[in-house]
């Protein structure tokens, strides 16, 4: 029996939707703490349970019955996280789980790779080894969706596209892929106890994207290195917390600036700058590029302010 936590997710929805197709709804549990997106999932004929990190009893009981467990990492950055991350693992454990397949990041082995990111997943894999249940951990570059969407947003209505990422490149995936692959994987294929780093086709610098929204959408976009006090003091001034335990009340996005800024400084030290062949090993095809997306997603973007050529 199959467990697919977080199901009002894109990802872990399209890994319970290929699990749905390929095994029927006796197969598959799903949690989430939208009463909404449970009923939907009802209605299907799918067990669908209502937990969420913060509560262990809810866990346990949801949990119970299930032998595979997709865990995807929660959204809130530090701390909070973590331990968020070692309730759910504990209570996999006690209600008798035995393989987790955990959404990671790339680089999450190497111990010269840091940020407020990669601190969570490096906390949150050692607890998995540590618990006795066997593993799959899917190592994501970074999501070519976030570009696709929010960065080729905020570069049309503003002009900028801003990052301290210098010329790292990074090889953006598409979200559809990762949850392909963890699809494949929940169903029995790779090893276990192995780590895989999931990764698009090609290798791209923040630059290039920026370059790439500004020819797909006939936007001006002006491309914005700046150094990490740069960019603390722009978050600083626009109302960003640092850390996750900040007041978010005013701040224009969800994100801590610490989380931000690290993370553009790992990419600047080149440790995004990695692709493979795991989405095609598992899936049977290439993975998405980050030009198709766009196209893709482009009807969505904003229109282009008045008085630049569109």
């Amino acid at each position: 029996m199959n467990i697919v936590t977080g199901v009002g997710g894109f990802v872990s929805a399209a890994v319970a939707e290929q699990l749905l197709a390929e095994s029927g709804p006796s197969g598959l549990i799903v949690t989430s703490r939208d009463e909404a997106v449970l009923d939907r999932w009802r209605a299907r004929g799918v067990d669908a349970r209502r937990a969420g990190y913060d509560d262990r009893e809810a866990l346990v009981e949801a949990f119970r019955g299930g032998d595979r467990l997709f865990l995807v990492s929660a959204m809130e950055a530090g701390p909070n996280r973590q331990r968020q991350h070692r309730t759910a693992v504990e209570a996999a454990v006690e209600a008798g789980v035995s393989h987790v397949v955990y959404t990671s990041f790339i680089g999450t082995e190497r111990p010269e790779v840091n940020s407020v990111e990669v601190a969570d997943h490096k906390v949150t894999e050692a607890l998995i080894r540590e618990s006795g249940l066997t593993w799959n951990f899917l190592r994501n570059n970074q999501y070519a969706d976030a570009m696709a969407e929010n960065q080729a947003a905020i570069a049309i209505t503003s002009g900028r596209s801003i990052g301290n990422a210098g010329d790292g490149l990074v090889g953006f995936v598409a979200r559809s892929d990762v949850a392909a692959v963890a699809a494949a994987i929940m169903a029995g294929a790779g090893e276990p106890d192995t780590a895989y780093d999931v990764t698009g086709p090609e290798l791209l610098s923040y630059r290039q994207v920026g370059e790439m929204i500004a020819e797909l959408s006939g936007a001006t976009i002006e491309i914005v290195d700046l150094s990490d006090d740069e960019m603390y003091a722009m978050w600083d001034a626009l109302g960003v917390p640092r850390d996750a335990s900040g007041d978010f009340s005013n701040s224009p996005v969800p994100w801590a600036s610490d989380g931000m800024v690290t993370f553009g400084r790992m990419i600047r030290a080149g440790h995004l700058g990695r692709l493979t062949d795991v989405v095609e090993r598992f899936t049977g095809r290439p993975p998405v590029a980050l030009r198709d997306l766009m196209l893709e997603r482009r009807a969505g973007w904003p229109p282009v302010p008045q008085g630049e050529p569109a």
